[in-house]
């Protein structure tokens, strides 16, 4: 009984069990400097820092505050100043508000209360976090300064300046301890003068693996020589601080009434990206293009990607892209007349949201067999297949389970045994299963590096026991279809107990493919091969296909896997399908031409008639009357006639001659009839009265005539040209 698994639209079946993961959500909360030391620049900066963060931010479930700090130092004065509450960024309009809050920070006056109090704003930061979380969000703390901790006016810290400042450093020791058992990170950047140790401690006080192993992620301080550096400094940071990658900032000058173009590459491997560019004067008009040339939208979806833009009457503005399209992007800036040089920049933040796939070449193992491990890497919409965007991330694997220790897994994609080819996204290893392994086993893939959200994948199973009968495995190639093609696989298995039913599914497979029924197939007892069928829908989006095709049995274990491995291609435009069959005809015809040309000549050449001497004989055997030489270049035969009793060449009339195979001569007399075949040295009835000899000389001769001797009544012992006759 055949089984067919069919891919179709995923309006007909639930999503897949384990659909890709998304950006990670965090909660931000930006700490901003208020204090008196501040220049009216040194603010500016500063608001466009922050806006930096709240614009570019890549998940719509993230939340940002935005808190100014300066001091407590008198009745009705706040250290703190709640410029931004807690706010979503799911919507453009949650995004524009927080950028317009941002305007209110300000530099304070002595009134206002404007020396530095870190350990008030790092308090501030914690209770915003402390609140309700449904997301588990990670949280980052940013903390901007131009200074060092100064709360010698503050009175809440003590009696007087010396141990006020001392007594706030201690409540920031506890508050430090308090955000790393809370998992706070705290990226500190300072300008001016502040002090490096201080933020040091900052950093190193808060919680310190956001992305495990990778040490970019680690929060530190940065201390930049002026407020101007503050921005890409802190988006750097921000980039950091939540797994994700960051492109290299690019800067030009714009003039009055000019244009510039800035571009800026996104990645293959990202799955969501911003760009924010700095503009700094809201006139400015910003579009973008994607490496295709097409405009993005400000909002809504275009070629497979999700779009919202913000900020386009501020200083900043972002594009926010869902699925982008990887390459280089175009950012095209245009300035009306009348505004002052501006200097502009855009930089891309960017993340793949990854999905790791794991299959086991054996997946009911038995203690003491060799199992392959086989891990790649799927964005929302199709594998990773490009060695490049690959060459940053650490694949790896481990197994454990019972009766042994955890056992490490090397992985590869080398195209050494038991890896299938090189460099095709697929990173394989074998490791086998320990004598001393007693029921489950658990074997977890993990992908990680820079700016990547990390994905582990378990892959839980039992060493098989006395009751699995049934082996199996799944053979399917890789293929290119367009949407709505298929491609053929099959199931072989070998049954040693009674017939029993299997389950053939799909997993792991993008929104776009499903499995549609017949989806049980019966397996007798022996060896049996099951064929099945994938269809991929008539919607499905380009590129490489992932998931795989899973045997199970009646009891839900595992019998056999196999990766599904097919690249998605739109069909081919008419207009280009006639012109490769015009391009394919066209070789043909530059390949055939020459070689007909060539068995023409050759077939010329074989029957080319020079060297041949025609004798006119009045009998056979008899000395000859007449004789003529076949001209040059006369082609592949030449005419003559009989005129008074001599030979005459002529010009397309007469008797025709020329060469045949075996050395034979053939001659056609006038009215087209076949005379001969004629050898050399022989003769054959040419009219009533004559007959005709031949001598050929490619073969040799005498120097005697071989039809007898004599003279002619007239002879042409000269070799005449085609033509002669109408001389």
């Amino acid at each position: 009984m055949a089984a067919a698994a069919v891919l179709v639209p995923a309006a007909a079946q639930a999503a897949p069990s384990h659909a890709p993961s998304d950006v990670k959500p965090v909660r931000v909360v930006v700490l901003v400097d208020e204090s008196g030391s501040l220049s009216g620049q040194d603010v500016t900066r500063e608001r466009a820092a922050a806006q930096l963060i709240a614009l570019g931010e890549l998940s719509p479930q993230s939340q940002v505050a935005v808190v100014g700090f300066g001091s407590s130092n008198g009745p009705g004065q706040s250290a703190v100043d709640i410029v931004c509450p807690l706010t979503g960024v799911e919507t453009a309009q949650d995004r524009e508000s927080l950028s317009r809050c941002v305007e209110k920070l300000r530099r304070r006056g002595t009134e206002d209360g404007n020396d530095t109090d870190h350990a008030a704003a790092l308090d501030q930061a914690l209770d915003i976090m402390n609140e309700p979380d449904d997301q588990q969000r990670a949280k980052i703390v940013f903390l901007l300064t131009d200074g060092v901790l100064d709360v010698r006016n503050s009175p809440q810290y003590g009696a007087d300046g010396q141990s006020r400042n001392r007594n706030a450093q201690t409540q920031i020791a506890g508050s430090l301890q308090d955000a790393q058992r809370a998992k706070v990170q705290i990226w500190p950047l300072g300008f001016g003068s502040a002090d490096k140790a201080s933020l040091d401690a900052f950093a190193a006080g808060g919680w310190r693996q956001p992305c495990g192993e990778q040490e970019t992620a680690t929060p530190r301080a940065r201390v930049v020589a002026g407020s101007a550096d503050v921005e890409r400094s802190l988006l750097e940071a921000f980039a950091y601080a939540r797994c994700a990658g960051i492109g290299e900032s690019v800067t030009d000058s714009l003039e009055a009434g000019a244009t510039v173009d800035l571009h800026v590459k996104i990645p293959i491997i990202a799955t969501d990206g911003s760009i924010v560019v700095v503009k700094r004067d809201p006139r400015i008009q910003v579009t973008y293009f994607d490496p295709d040339g097409n405009q993005a939208p400000d909002d809504g979806e275009a070629n497979e990607s999700g779009f919202q833009r913000v900020g386009k009457s501020g200083p900043v503005d972002s594009l926010r892209i869902r699925n982008p399209v990887p390459g280089e992007w175009r950012v095209q800036l245009r300035s009306p007349p009348g505004v002052s040089r501006q200097d502009v920049s855009a930089t891309v933040v960017w993340q793949g949201a990854l999905r790791a796939s794991i299959s086991l070449g054996n997946p009911r193992p038995r203690p003491g067999d060799r199992v392959t491990v086989r891990l790649r890497l799927q964005t929302r919409t199709g594998t990773i297949t490009d060695p490049a965007a690959l060459a940053g991330l650490r694949f790896s694997a481990r197994v454990s389970g019972d009766g042994f220790q955890e056992t490490p897994v090397e992985l590869g994609d080398t195209g050494d045994d038991p890896d299938r080819a090189k460099d095709d996204g697929e990173f394989s290893g074998q490791v086998v299963i320990p004598a001393t392994a007693t029921g489950a086993l658990s074997f977890l893939g993990r992908v990680t590096g820079p700016g990547v959200a990390g994905d582990e994948r378990p892959y839980e199973t039992r060493i098989a026991g006395p009751a699995d009968r049934i082996r199996a495995q799944v053979h399917l190639g890789t293929a290119t279809v367009e949407p709505g093609g298929e491609v053929s696989g099959t199931v072989r298995v070998t049954n040693d107990a009674e017939p029993a039913p299997l389950d053939l599914r799909l997993v792991d497979v993008p929104g776009t493919v499903i499995l549609s029924p017949p989806q049980r197939f019966q397996a007798p007892s022996g060896a049996s091969e099951h064929a099945f069928t994938i269809r991929v829908g008539p919607d499905a989006a380009e590129g490489r296909t992932g998931g795989s095709v899973q045997v199970v049995d009646a009891a839900g274990q595992m019998v056999a896997e196999e990766f599904v491995d097919v690249e998605v291609r739109a069909p081919t435009p008419l207009w280009r399908r006639a012109l490769q069959a015009l391009l394919i005809l066209l070789v043909i015809v530059a390949v055939a031409v020459p070689i007909l040309l060539a068995m023409r000549r050759a077939r010329r050449e074989t029957a080319d008639p020079s060297d041949l001497t025609l004798h006119l004989l009045e009998r056979p055997g008899g000395p000859f009357v007449s004789r003529l030489q076949a001209p040059i270049g006369a082609g592949s035969e030449f005419t003559f006639d009989v005129r008074d009793g001599n030979l005459v060449g002529t010009f397309g009339t007469g008797y025709a001659v020329r060469r045949g195979e075996g050395g034979a001569v053939l001659i056609r007399d006038p009215s087209g009839r076949q005379l001969g075949p004629l050898f050399p040295g022989r003769s054959i009835p040419l009219s009533e009265h004559y007959h005709l000899g031949v001598e050929d000389g490619r073969v040799g001769g005498t120097e005697q005539p071989a039809y007898g001797v004599g003279e002619p009544r007239q002879s042409r012992t000269s070799r005449p040209m085609p033509g002669d006759d109408l001389l």
